[in-house]
């Protein structure tokens, strides 16, 4: 005897809740934590944007406001493009300023005279002009070029300069300080740097110190 469908042996049919839409997984929290992140960095990304932007309030020379700034390249600048400068001008030197002059040159004394650096080149460009330079050779050493003796310079410093008034001891004694103290006379052919009057004591004058005060 056939009494129909079994209504406790067939499954139900089951339906959404609301008929139509399927069942949705709700976000985890790591993925509402990524969301939240993206937010933030978009409304960052806005402000700087709008902090960037050009200030579209500028005041045109008619007086009428500018609604669009042109980007383009080339363009002459609108005024108030230009940047501002913090730090304040500089002044230019007031020509009532004092100028701080140059330290001279210290003086060298030369038997008791005094003498500017500029004088003591000159006079010894005019010494290397007219002393009787030439080469003189030693043994063992070579040969040496535009020597003189230690007595023909001492005869030029009595005759040549006025301050001397023509003693022979005061040009000896200056032409010692310009060897031995001023290191401007080489000797040659001996160790050491002292200075002899006599016709067989060789000098030269040191091309480092000639001419340089001229």
């Amino acid at each position: 005897m056939d009494s129909g469908p079994d209504r406790y042996t067939t499954s139900p049919r089951i339906r959404p809740l609301d008929g139509h839409k399927p069942l949705r997984r709700s976000a985890t929290v790591s993925e509402r934590i990524s969301a939240s992140l993206r937010q933030l960095q978009k409304k960052s990304a806005d402000a700087l944007a709008a902090a960037a932007a050009p200030n579209t309030s500028q005041i045109a020379d008619d007086g009428k406001p500018l609604s669009h700034v042109d980007k383009g390249k080339g363009r002459e600048p609108l005024n108030g493009d230009m940047p501002q400068v913090l730090s304040p001008p500089i002044s230019p030197l007031d020509d009532n300023t004092p100028s701080v002059p140059p330290k001279p040159l210290p003086q060298i004394l030369l038997a008791g005279l005094s003498f500017s650096p500029s004088a003591v080149s000159q006079l010894l460009t005019r010494a290397a002009a007219e002393l009787p330079l030439r080469p003189v050779k030693f043994p063992l050493l070579g040969e040496y070029q535009d020597a003189f003796t230690g007595e023909e310079f001492v005869t030029w410093l009595k005759d040549n300069v006025e301050g001397f008034g023509g003693n022979l001891d005061h040009a000896e004694e200056a032409a010692r300080e310009l060897t031995e103290g001023e290191n401007v006379l080489r000797r040659l052919g001996e160790l050491g740097n002292q200075f002899e009057v006599s016709d067989d004591a060789f000098y030269q004058f040191r091309p480092r110190v000639i001419f340089v005060c001229s």
